[in-house]
């Protein structure tokens, strides 16, 4: 026997149904979502340990023990195998490329499946907090709060390494506590992103499109975030191995970048109904120049004091 509720939204109400179709298809999308998350956590991990890379990647494995490593910052890595979003990528990537920081003498070839173990771990704990405020609090907070949070780990990660690893990325004695303070920051960012910008960058999207283009649109939102997504993922060691630290400085930069568009040019959209949002855009300081008389309904959406946060009335 099927479910059934109503949802009220400003004193408008939207009839639903949770039927069996509806169940069955939230159970699969949950089980996409374990496989990729498992996928995503454990690979970066995996595929950086030596005796993964002796039995299936021979070559790289000799090359890595052929050569005495002075750099830490160029080291050889499997490129394919830190085919995931940057965000979520980055802890993982730097924990294989400076395992010195992360490892105990005699475990060097565990700190990267450890250090994917804990932050997948991070990760998962903090998409929940996403879950439980986004709705409560708003994107445009989420957005913003997890912006910051991020930018800052990346300021600190970089001095912790440049002061430890300097330009030229010798490796030494780290103290243990030192290694736990990196991998600490490198947990708080990982959980900035997953409560903001990880389900939020899936989430807005297929609020702000019109109903008529929403499919399309969301197909060309997917498609950029997975062509840039192989693209950091093909030149990040490369990267890593020329800017030295300064290439979380690099990150941090469009990390602020895209926090300060979200202040300026995102609307929230937190209770606003998807066949409304044309009267948010319309009654927007900037994109209401793009939008026509005829992209929105009549009545029901007002703007807050700062232009931003609009409300049913």
């Amino acid at each position: 026997m099927p479910a059934t509720g109503l949802v009220t939204n400003g004193g408008k109400e939207y009839p639903g149904e949770l039927t069996p179709y509806v169940l069955v298809t939230c159970i699969v999308g949950a089980m996409g979502g374990l496989i990729f998350g498992y996928d995503i956590g454990i690979s970066v991990g995996v595929t950086s340990m030596p005796p993964f890379l002796k039995k299936f990647f021979p070559s790289v494995y000799e090359t890595q023990q052929g050569e005495k490593v002075t750099n830490q910052y160029c080291q050889p890595q499997l490129t394919m195998s830190i085919l995931i979003p940057f965000f979520q990528q980055l802890p993982g990537s730097m924990s294989s490329c400076l395992c010195p920081v992360l490892s105990a003498p005699g475990v060097e070839s565990d700190a990267s499946l450890m250090s994917a173990v804990i932050t997948g771990l991070v990760n998962v704990a903090a998409t929940w907090v996403s879950i439980y405020t986004v709705d409560k609090l708003g994107r445009r907070i989420l957005f913003l709060e997890g912006g910051i949070q991020m930018l800052i780990c990346q300021i600190i990660i970089t001095a912790a390494i440049g002061a430890k690893f300097g330009v030229n990325g010798t490796p030494g004695e780290l103290p243990k506590w030192y290694a736990g303070v990196v991998v600490a920051f490198i947990c708080i960012y990982v959980s900035g992103f997953a409560w903001s910008w990880g389900p939020l960058g899936w989430l807005v999207p297929s609020e702000i499109f019109p109903l008529e283009i929403r499919s399309a649109a969301q197909s060309i939102n997917v498609s950029v975030n997975m062509i840039f997504t192989f693209l950091i993922a093909q030149v990040f060691l490369n990267m890593l191995c020329h800017m030295k630290f300064g290439l979380f400085l690099f990150f941090a930069f469009f990390v602020l970048v895209a926090s300060i568009f979200i202040y300026f040019f995102l609307p929230e959209t937190k209770g606003i109904p998807i066949e409304e949002m044309g009267t948010v855009w319309k009654k927007h300081w900037y994109w209401a120049r793009f939008v026509g008389e005829d992209d929105s309904p009549s009545g029901g959406i007002e703007l807050g004091g700062d232009g931003q946060n609009p409300k049913r009335v």
